[in-house]
């Protein structure tokens, strides 16, 4: 069998961290289908995990300028893997195990690729070649906030979105969440797994709750610091702050999962207002068309909106059967410039899903 490297993290001891993470839980419940038609898809012949490995829980997706799928999942051996246009050939494989924790994956207007590692606190700006040009925030460690200006740390950087000026906007908090218990090639911070394999551990050092300052932050081009707005929730409960996507317009609009709404700012981060949904606000991705669609996570749902934040359509069905069209979770998605194929990255169930165009 081959062998697996198991990355997991060492907590420091701190009176922070001896806290129990006061998460805000995503409310169980039946799933509700959007009052919107059912959108003219059906389904397609998923990718298949190269070189013979299966896919790890996959974290996200994204469309390169030419057209081929971009696949960024946890198994540490094929991390990133991209296909062409149809999914169906694999064009090449590489940086194998460059983040403890995938987790956000998007492309700016110039062809570069931005990876976001949300348990080291690191976001990476690479070239299309997959070569890393710039390292965002302090590898495992984090820090407290200080209003004014930026620590240079992240707590949890979760997505990534750009506007028209190369402006990049960050939204970091997963409520202080672990990945969740079925995650097969996770990191984790659990402690007795580090002691375990010491020779395979990354340590890290955060002197404050991961995921304890949620937070939507806006940098320049060159990654100065320009503005931030906090999203603490005044119950205590940590949000889980999931997506982030720049508007035609220029609104920054926030996805806040657990509390199902989107929070829409201007482009300086000083106002905003919210959007109440039915549905989980997990991913967001707007197309070359300009279209504003998102995934619903463990809703299991595909949305097409309008900028209004109407719902215009929808797709999908939750499940748990790995080898079935059912969405375990809809971490984020993705959609092709004509319209004609959704790809959705499953977290939960360990797969790429592939939607056609009737």
């Amino acid at each position: 069998m081959k062998k697996r490297f198991l990355i997991a993290a060492l907590l420091v001891a701190s009176p922070a961290l001896a806290q129990t993470f006061p998460t805000q839980l995503e409310p169980p419940g039946p799933v509700k289908i959007p009052d919107a038609p059912q959108l003219p898809y059906h389904w397609g012949t998923r990718p298949v995990a190269p070189l013979g490995e299966t896919f790890g829980n996959v974290a996200a997706i994204t469309l390169l300028p030419n057209g081929d799928l971009l696949v960024f999942n946890r198994n540490p051996d094929i991390m990133m893997v991209e296909y062409d246009p149809s999914g169906t050939t694999v064009k090449r494989v590489f940086n194998p195990n460059m983040a403890m924790n995938p987790h956000g994956l998007r492309v700016d207007r110039h062809g570069n690729i931005w990876a976001i590692d949300s348990f080291l606190n690191v976001i990476y700006k690479m070239n299309g070649k997959g070569e890393v040009l710039r390292v965002f925030g302090t590898r495992g460690e984090n820090a407290a906030w200080t209003d004014g200006k930026w620590n240079g740390m992240f707590n949890q950087p979760i997505d990534i979105a750009f506007d028209g000026q190369d402006n990049f906007y960050v939204v970091q908090s997963h409520g202080g969440t672990s990945p969740p218990a079925d995650c097969s090639f996770c990191a984790t911070y659990d402690i007795p797994q580090v002691r375990a394999v010491p020779h395979h551990a990354v340590y890290v050092k955060p002197p404050v709750v991961p995921g304890s300052d949620p937070r939507v932050m806006k940098f320049d081009k060159d990654g100065n610091f320009l503005a931030s707005f906090s999203l603490a929730h005044p119950d205590g409960l940590y949000p889980t702050i999931h997506s982030v996507i720049v508007s035609p317009s220029g609104e920054v609009w926030v996805g806040d999962r657990a509390s199902r709404k989107i929070l829409v700012f201007d482009k300086d981060l000083k106002s905003h207002h919210d959007i109440q949904f039915s549905n989980l606000t997990c991913g967001f991705y707007q197309d070359a068309k300009g279209q504003l669609w998102m995934s619903t996570g463990r809703d299991g749902l595909v949305l097409k909106l309008g900028w209004d934040g109407k719902v215009q359509g929808w797709y999908g069905k939750h499940g748990t059967v790995q080898n079935s069209n059912d969405i375990g979770e809809g971490h984020y998605m993705a959609v092709s410039a004509d319209q004609k194929t959704i790809w959705v990255a499953d977290t939960v169930l360990a797969k790429v899903l592939k939607l056609e165009h009737d």
